[in-house]
């Protein structure tokens, strides 16, 4: 009896294992807006607050979208980094930065 439960085990692990009957990965969750205004916050030496997250969070649109950009887009982060700089002015960018949001439109 030992051994035919030990070998259903076995022969369960196997099959979970393969590629065919494995679950399937998700693909790794991209970050909201909120999330990286956090990081870029931090990464100019500006301590993040609770009001600066919730005006960033204001203008997220559905599905994630971040005034009329989709979260999976390559502009998204910029994005949110111009939001910071021209809008609530709390971060410093470069020019050639700043300006290169306006050719990408």
């Amino acid at each position: 009896m030992m051994k035919r439960i030990a070998g259903l085990a076995l022969a369960l692990t196997l099959i979970a294992s393969t590629p065919a009957f494995a679950a399937e990965k998700s693909e790794k969750a991209l970050p909201a807006a909120p999330a990286i205004a956090f990081e870029i916050l931090e990464s100019h030496g500006v301590r993040p607050t609770g009001d600066i997250l919730k005006l960033v969070a204001k203008h997220m649109e559905t599905y994630s979208a971040f005034m009329g950009i989709a979260k999976d887009d390559p502009m998204y982060r910029h994005e949110v980094m111009h939001f910071l700089h021209c809008e609530l002015e709390v971060i410093e960018m470069e020019h050639d930065e700043c300006m290169h949001h306006g050719m990408t439109e």
